[in-house]
């Protein structure tokens, strides 16, 4: 955005009345009982927008200009939301829509041609490079990382044994980074390529202890209603203790916007994972593992009063490998419910998995077919610190500092004993941002 834009927002922005400090005391349910308030509704549209919610403010100033058509200044507020949201086609509806208006004053006509004249001068944007640092650290609490049998047994050569558990209870701990650099090639394309490195270590046992290696390359493209994302990944965990594998992958993550409130999510993608023997590990061969997996969806989200967001996903998952006892395939369901609040974003949601293996293992049985049913529900919270703690706003004046909470729990059942077990996991991630360029 040039200076010459830049310096007329302002000037839109200063020249409105109406525009006060806000302070969150309107709620969504008082613009329901007062819809053509012009006071409460102007309030509520400044809190909106104070709060980073552009679509909301869009929504109320629109209804606005159609209750109050001479009121110049809600034109004006209009226009500048809009130019915020860098939405073109709108705003050039929105101005040919007033210039046709024989309400609109002259000094009025003379800011949207300046606008025009600035716009027109920007319609071609040039290609423009972007580059930030991403510094993590995750903590996570475990109640049964070893993945212990709700029974306590396991199945070996179709005999039952106990299951040897040493630790049930333990913590893992995640630091590393990752660069991501990219370019805007069009008002509507980017690519990004994205590198990163963490360590994992683990408190009391080993199985989680790794460094890992990963990069990725993205591709994104607006086209009319969709939204689409291929990519490209790479990653080499390199396992402490147990074998090391690597793993590459491609896919898309396309989305299509069918209105305002409701839109459609696909996915597809393929991966390969091939292991290595450590030299202390020969006891079983980890080439048995190495396969391929093939992984679909199709998901439809609602959302409602801005702030609420509704999502469902079907998903089908085939895993082919070497030995066809560690292959399967599974289909998936996932509801999910997301409440934009203050202090950050809420998110619901529950799976509902089953797979079937392809073939009997013997090492464990001749007799019986595997089959996993898997319910695993998460609460997160996200966003960013100083919305979580706005004391934090002096240190962290621009917001690049975002934290997540999450908890998992995870219970399966299974026609094997050592299969069906429950799971549960409390992490906190924080993450710091650096713009390398921008």
């Amino acid at each position: 955005m040039s200076l010459k834009l830049k310096k007329l927002i302002i000037f839109l922005l200063l020249s409105i009345f109406f525009i006060k400090p806000a302070i969150a005391e309107i709620t969504f349910l008082d613009i329901i009982e007062n819809p053509s308030d012009l006071k409460i509704n102007l309030t509520y549209a400044k809190e909106q927008e104070a709060l980073g919610r552009y679509k909301s403010t869009l929504t109320t100033l629109e209804r606005l200009n159609m209750l109050y058509p001479v009121n110049t200044d809600i034109k004006l507020y209009l226009i500048s939301i809009l130019l915020k949201m860098d939405s073109v086609a709108k705003l050039q509806l929105t101005i040919e829509t007033m210039l046709q208006d024989p309400n609109t004053t002259e000094e009025t006509r003379g800011y949207i041609e300046e606008i025009l004249k600035t716009i027109g001068d920007q319609s071609k944007p040039k290609p423009k490079w972007f580059a930030y640092l991403d510094l993590y650290y995750k903590q996570t609490d475990n109640s049964n990382i070893e993945g212990g049998s709700k029974s306590g047994f396991a199945m070996q050569a179709d005999n039952i044994r106990t299951f040897p558990v040493t630790h049930t209870y333990d913590k893992t701990f995640s630091r590393g980074g990752s660069i991501t650099i990219g370019k805007s090639i069009d008002a509507t394309s980017a690519i990004s390529f994205n590198g990163g490195f963490s360590v994992n270590t683990q408190n009391k046992g080993i199985e989680n202890e790794s460094d890992v290696v990963s990069g990725s390359i993205s591709y994104s493209k607006v086209i009319g209603k969709n939204f689409l994302i291929p990519y490209v990944y790479y990653s080499r965990p390199n396992q402490n203790f147990y074998d090391d594998y690597k793993s590459i992958g491609i896919g898309f993550n396309n989305s299509y916007n069918i209105n305002k409130n409701n839109s459609i999510n696909y996915s597809s993608s393929f991966s390969n994972t091939e292991y290595n023997s450590k030299l202390n590990n020969r006891v079983a061969d980890p080439n048995k593992k190495n396969g391929d997996v093939y992984s679909a969806s199709v998901g439809y989200n609602f959302s409602f009063s801005d702030v609420n967001l509704i999502s469902s996903k079907l998903s089908y998952k085939e895993k082919k490998t070497k030995e066809d006892y560690n292959g399967y395939d599974g289909t998936g369901f996932n509801i999910g419910y997301t409440r934009v609040l203050p202090f950050g974003n809420l998110k619901l949601d529950k799976t509902f998995q089953t797979n079937y293996y392809d073939k009997k293992d013997p090492f464990i049985t001749t007799i019986i077919d595997r089959k996993d049913d898997i319910e695993t529900s998460k609460a997160q919270l996200s966003g960013r610190i100083t919305q979580l703690l706005p004391f934090m706003k002096k240190f962290d004046p621009v917001g690049k500092i975002f934290y997540n909470f999450n908890h998992t729990r995870t219970d399966s059942d299974s026609t094997l004993l050592q299969n069906a077990a429950t799971r549960k996991s409390t992490s906190f991630n924080i993450t710091k941002r650096f713009s390398l360029y921008e």
